[in-house]
């Protein structure tokens, strides 16, 4: 898909953006790092959304590389703190891509091609329409390292698959097959791999030849009707003293090391 339109100065090492009919593709590229949310990487889809924000867009693709084996790897684990500190705050830059997404003005499909894991379901899970293969199986693994996730990121989930599916995702920490997350309605489309950018293109090209005006106030009525509800601020701050002793305790502490030493952690309840 040659772009018609491309602004070098906004690309970046891990992510590049082109323009072709209407549509606005983003694709991450650093599979060395399995497109683990970095900030640079994150920084580079957020830039790309600012510049189609400026241009007559109307519809998004957000993809990996053709061919890719991880669609992205979730969190960078590098970039977690071990000091004490909430490592999923609101003001976070990954934080910040998922509003971006979720309000960004027209709609966002999401090209999955290989697995999804950690943060990276949120992310997927904010696209407005999921089109995947074989291979994209989804995976929340915060449970693994140690960590709980956070309260806005939990109820996301609840509004998109059925809370059993989504504690066992979450207790479990293991994959939800592609078979499964399409017939849960997760996956709009399931596609061999090679049919997966047709079917990708089919649906941004029949977006964007609908009326951009009324797609825009549809995608904001069901942003504003989909949301979860809220809870008191009793409960909240339970939940976040709860999380607090969690991202403070040695089993985090043990989830971390034991990531990076490639063994399986020997978690305590301490």
């Amino acid at each position: 898909m040659p772009p018609e339109k491309s602004d070098k100065k906004q690309q970046n090492s891990v992510t590049r953006h082109e323009v072709t009919e209407h549509i606005g593709i983003v694709t991450m590229q650093n599979p060395k790092q399995l497109n683990a949310l970095s900030a640079e990487l994150v920084q580079g889809i957020l830039d790309a959304l600012d510049r189609f924000e400026t241009m007559d867009i109307r519809v998004v693709i957000l993809r990996a590389t053709p061919g890719a084996r991880v669609w992205s790897a979730g969190h960078n684990i590098k970039e977690i703190p071990l000091d004490g500190q909430d490592p999923i705050t609101w003001n976070v830059p990954f934080e910040r891509l998922l509003h971006r997404v979720r309000s960004f003005e027209v709609p966002v499909i999401g090209m999955v091609e290989g697995s999804v894991w950690g943060g990276a379901c949120d992310l997927a899970m904010t696209c407005d329409i999921l089109v995947g293969t074989s291979s994209s199986t989804f995976a929340i693994t915060p449970a693994k390292l140690g960590l709980s996730y956070n309260t806005a990121g939990v109820n996301h989930f609840l509004g998109v698959l059925p809370v059993h599916i989504i504690k066992e995702m979450l207790f479990t920490a293991q994959p939800l097959s592609a078979e499964d997350a399409y017939r849960l309605g997760l996956l709009n489309r399931l596609v061999p791999s090679d049919e997966l950018e047709p079917a990708a293109m089919k649906i941004a090209r029949d977006i964007s030849s609908r009326a951009p005006l009324a797609v825009r106030v549809l995608k904001k009525e069901m942003q504003r009707l989909t949301a979860g509800p809220g809870i008191c601020p009793d409960d909240f701050e339970e939940i976040q003293g709860l999380r607090r002793l969690a991202y403070r305790s040695d089993d985090f502490k043990e989830g971390i090391q034991s990531f990076f030493e490639k063994r399986s952690p020997v978690f305590t309840g301490k």
